[in-house]
């Protein structure tokens, strides 16, 4: 009975696939992941910000920047400036459009110096980056672009909701994978919302991979009941307000009162 050669070359093949050497560490070279604990923040009556712990695996030898950002979106703020040269009050208003409400960026060495122009203004990295998408038109007119955009990167950062911080990541090697690890300090000042948490790989200047995940920020418990019941029904929040105010007050007073007539 004749035997097909099909029927000798499938074993022979897979023969010699198993005989590859398997080099250790090899399946994870190239893979970038990130994960982030925790991935919710509830914001309690005692909340006072938090500490996220971010971590995955990274490719060999690359460096790191992670990104935490919301969407962009347009800021309207007002200015104070002289009136007649004697008196500061406001003098009107200017809006700022396409930029993130927070913005906390991290890397491994030079945020800036790791990557090549296009790819910095691609990916967003460091201010220079965000100043390239946005516009600022003002009541007043005709304005310093670049000096408005400076003022503004200090109120967000006086704020604590934009920062950039370079040498932040910790990067790990063992015999199977390369890993990194960062701490960072949450602001209490961040809104609820979703925050885009992204992190990049970068090689010889340009972004090799990238990797993504999000942080859910909440209000929860009192906070949460609070807010929806000044939301619907303003005019009960506000006597509820008021309540709570009248007594913190009385107990305040009977605290003082108390103390004062233990001395005699």
């Amino acid at each position: 009975m004749a035997i097909s050669k099909r029927h000798f070359i499938i074993p022979l093949i897979t023969a010699l696939l198993l005989l590859l050497p398997v080099i250790p560490g090899q399946k994870n070279a190239l893979a970038l992941t990130i994960s982030v604990n925790p991935g919710q923040i509830p914001i309690t009556m005692g909340y006072h910000g938090a500490t996220l712990h971010i971590n995955g695996s990274n490719p060999t030898g690359a460096d790191l920047i992670i990104k935490i950002s919301t969407p962009p979106t347009d800021a309207h703020l007002r200015y104070k400036g002289k009136a007649a040269g004697l008196f500061w009050m406001k003098l009107g208003s200017m809006e700022f459009h396409n930029v993130p409400g927070t913005y906390k960026l991290y890397s491994t060495g030079n945020a800036e110096q790791l990557l090549v122009n296009d790819d910095r203004v691609l990916h967003q990295v460091g201010y220079a980056a965000l100043k390239k998408q946005t516009g600022i038109t003002s009541s007043a007119g005709e304005i310093d672009p670049d000096k408005w955009f400076v003022e503004y990167l200090k109120l967000k950062e006086n704020e604590k909701l934009y920062s950039v911080t370079n040498g932040a990541i910790t990067r790990q090697h063992d015999a199977n994978e390369d890993t990194y690890t960062l701490d960072a300090e949450w602001p209490y000042q961040a809104s609820p919302g979703l925050y885009n948490i992204e992190v990049l790989a970068v090689d010889n200047g340009r972004v090799v991979e990238q990797a993504a995940t999000t942080l859910t920020v909440k209000q929860a418990g009192l906070v949460e009941k609070l807010s929806k019941l000044a939301f619907n029904n303003g005019a009960m929040y506000g006597i509820m307000a008021i309540i709570i105010a009248m007594g913190a007050g009385l107990a305040v007073g009977a605290i003082f009162k108390k103390g004062g007539g233990s001395g005699h």
